[in-house]
């Protein structure tokens, strides 16, 4: 008897450990996985790994492995993680060739022109920071600023303001230190490493002390911890902190209207690797959108509560032939619920209520829209249209469609153009058929070594195709999902009163909750690209037309990733990408709504129901 109650005791462990360790293998990425675009001025544009059209970058972007982003007449900021930005000056192009994952903390940049500065505060191993040019590559070695400015067919310099880096070239590798400067051109160093001034002697000088000045403000009292303690002083100035005995200290937002509410007031986006993610229009965004859950309390509105991981919106789904719906999670995994104002975050018994306070549906073709908030429906209207709806923590099994009009768009007098990507598909869905697994190709990062120090290669931008379904299939799904029993949140992020280097919250009445939250994993498959040179005449009929409409000369649009190590006779080729500039901000099809239209959005899994 006793060997027959061990065995089924073994049996029970083995089965509730399976769902969380394939949840784990299926999330491949880290909570650094996407850069931040935190700080913007001027014009800046983004063009995202699948894209050949470019959108105007805005504050709380997120920028996956594969991304694009330049300036033109601004300046912007991107924040990497664990008090690591990269700055861009005016006229700058760069790539994002890698990202940390689970398995990897590599971050590689590409700065193919104009000039970047670079903050390091947190290396936890050297080489993890690479920087490519179309001269040299240059290896972080230790914390500190650098700042490497690449005039396009010239020559690239790199000022070591404090740190260690190493310059790989064509004739080996040479190491900065403190104050020493080098010039690099073609993979030949035009110098020796020479002593200069640190002092700032130019706009952009002044632009990265300013916003230094900024993000590494400390408050005096702190209420997360580490991971998240970069965040603290700006939703200082956004928000008041507040302890309830029941979580802890939370984060409430200052000055919401009547009607604001979690994930309403942004746009839903596309990413390959995490799906449906939620761009924040408030400032203070970035975290509490991405870490952790909301609850509401009469007198109080809605509070955050901080936990442990990174997901691209932490919500449950509904859909139907003809609606998308979605609400914020609460601490306990379900839904959350506003009536008469009262919350109801411990699960709900029936359908969820549709006078819920908390709920935003919208019409189908306004999934994409680029202000949800306009889009969304007024709670009589919500009434009228759907009978009934059960949310649940399925993964929303739709993405967009790659539209394939490219037109070319003039700018600056017509001295250059840009390339835009929309038209008739835009605003339209298609199925994904395994949202869990579905591999989306990306451009390749590990580029051969060339031939000669002239050649480099362009990773093609390809994307896995899927049937888009019937409509009836569509609504079968959304409604088929059934509420399960709620498990216990993850472990938040915020330290406990009295207790300033206390770990993560925990509650004794409902046991941990597992890392695997039920977010899919799209790993990005790598593929060569044929090699090219920088003869203008070059490159595909894109790159030929975009040399045409933008005055000649120039050289094709190429990417290159050199091997990871190569410490010689390795450089990049000269080869530029496009010049970017501004284009029309792409907007979604209206269909049966005057509301405006446009963006994209990201099912939070994870999510318990009762």
């Amino acid at each position: 008897m006793k060997r027959m109650a061990f065995l089924s005791m073994a049996v029970l462990v083995l089965a509730l450990a399976a769902p969380a360790q394939n949840a784990n293998q299926e999330t491949k990425y880290a909570n650094n996985s996407f850069a931040r675009l935190s700080h913007i001025t001027g014009n800046t544009y983004v063009q995202k790994a699948a894209d050949l059209g470019y959108e105007e970058g805005q504050i709380n972007m997120p920028l996956a492995e594969g991304d694009r982003i330049g300036t033109t007449e601004g300046r912007a900021e991107i924040y990497l993680g664990k008090k690591n930005y990269v700055r861009l000056d005016q006229n700058t192009k760069l790539d994002f060739l890698s990202l940390p994952r689970k398995d990897s903390d590599l971050i590689r940049l590409q700065n193919w022109a104009g000039n970047i500065y670079l903050e390091i505060n947190t290396l936890e191993k050297e080489k993890s920071v690479e920087i490519l040019t179309p001269d040299a590559t240059f290896y972080v070695l230790d914390r500190g600023r650098y700042r490497i400015d690449v005039k396009e067919n010239k020559e690239t310099e790199i000022l070591v303001y404090s740190g260690i880096v190493e310059a790989s070239g064509a004739e080996g590798s040479v190491l900065l230190k403190k104050e020493q400067r080098l010039t690099v051109s073609d993979g030949r160093f035009l110098s020796k490493p020479d002593a200069f001034i640190a002092a700032a002697n130019d706009a952009f000088d002044g632009f990265n002390d300013s916003r230094n000045s900024q993000v590494f403000k400390t408050s005096a009292q702190r209420y997360l911890t580490d991971e998240l303690a970069d965040f603290e002083y700006e939703l200082d100035q956004y928000g008041n902190w507040t302890y309830l005995p029941e979580f802890g200290y939370v984060w409430a937002p200052r000055g919401m209207g009547a009607d604001w509410r979690p994930y309403y007031y942004g746009r839903w986006s596309w990413l390959p690797m995490a799906g449906w993610c939620w761009i924040p229009y408030e400032p203070w965004g970035w975290a509490p959108f991405h870490y952790g859950r909301w609850g509401w309390q009469f007198g109080m509105g809605w509070y955050w509560m901080p936990m442990h991981y990174w997901g691209p919106g932490w919500v449950n789904w509904w859909w139907d032939d003809y609606y998308f719906g979605w609400a914020p999670l609460s601490y306990w995994g379900y839904p959350g619920i506003i009536i008469d104002n009262h919350f109801y975050g411990r699960g709900w018994n029936g359908d969820y209520p549709m006078n819920s306070r908390a709920l935003t549906v919208v019409h189908k073709n306004q999934l994409q829209n680029r202000n949800i908030s306009r889009a969304a429906l007024n709670p009589d209207s919500i009434k009228a249209a759907i009978p009934r709806l059960q949310l649940t923590e399925k993964s929303l099994n739709v993405r967009p469609v790659s539209s394939k009009n490219i037109s070319l768009e003039p700018i600056q007098g017509g001295k250059r153009v840009i390339l835009r990507s929309g038209g008739a598909e835009e605003g339209k869905l298609e199925r994904v058929n395994r949202p869990d697994a579905a591999a989306t190709k990306n451009r390749d990062t590990q580029a051969q070594k060339p031939a000669d120090s002239k050649a480099s290669q362009e990773p093609k931008r390809t994307e896995t195709k899927a049937t888009t379904p019937k409509t009836n299939e569509q609504g079968k799904q959304g409604e088929a999902s059934q509420p399960t029993k709620a498990s216990s949140p993850p472990p938040r992020k915020i330290k406990k009163d009295g207790e300033p280097g206390s770990g993560a919250f925990e509650t004794n009445a409902y046991p941990r909750r597992t890392e695997g939250l039920g977010y899919p994993s799209r790993d990005i498959a790598r593929q060569s690209a044929p090699q090219g040179n920088r003869s203008s005449g070059g490159g595909t009929v894109l790159d030929k037309f975009y040399r045409t409409f933008s005055g000649g000369g120039g050289s094709s649009a190429t990417r290159v990733a050199p091997n990871r190590g190569v410490t010689s006779g390795g450089s990049a080729s000269k080869s530029a990408p496009r010049t970017i500039s501004r284009p029309s901000t792409s907007r979604g099809s209206a269909g049966g709504s005057s509301r405006s239209s446009g963006g994209s959005s990201r099912s939070s899994g994870g999510g318990r129901k009762k």
